[in-house]
């Protein structure tokens, strides 16, 4: 229990962050974590995470992954990974690794990426990578959910 709360800690979202998310989420290129920088490509996730992460779903639900590491743009000009996913047991996926972090718009103005979430009576609500201006407003938005 949370004091003063009639909620237990398993009522509270589950946020896992790790610096390369978990094997078992594709292996293609463009896979949230697949290997993309020769071929033949595979599945280039965190056994080791993967494995934690099966282990806590055997006892309560994982809301969030968040990591990065593999960057957004692929290599060898194959477009786009693929930066969000929900697994068949209601875990998201959040691939943060955005690169280049920053960059500059026409007028000269300076402009930086952020992942965003937001959870709602401890339900995923929101997941987005925005831009922002310097001064700190929303340039851009990326929704994944």
């Amino acid at each position: 229990m949370i004091k003063g709360s009639e909620k237990s800690i398993n009522d509270l979202p589950l946020i896992i962050m790790s610096h390369a998310g978990p094997s078992g989420l594709g292996s293609e290129p463009g896979s949230i974590c697949g290997k993309d920088w020769k071929l033949p490509s595979s599945d280039w996730g965190d056994r080791d995470l993967s494995v934690a992460i099966s282990e806590i779903q055997k006892k309560r639900i994982v809301n969030l992954v968040i990591f990065g590491h593999m960057h957004n743009r692929l290599k060898r000009n194959l477009g786009f990974r693929q930066m969000f996913k929900v697994d068949n047991k209601g875990t998201a996926y959040f691939n943060t690794a955005v690169v280049p972090r920053y960059q500059t718009i026409e007028d000269g103005e300076l402009l930086i990426n952020f992942s965003w979430v937001e959870f709602e009576e401890n339900k995923l609500k929101h997941v987005s990578h925005r831009w922002y201006s310097e001064s700190g407003t929303v340039y851009e938005e990326k929704k994944f959910l």
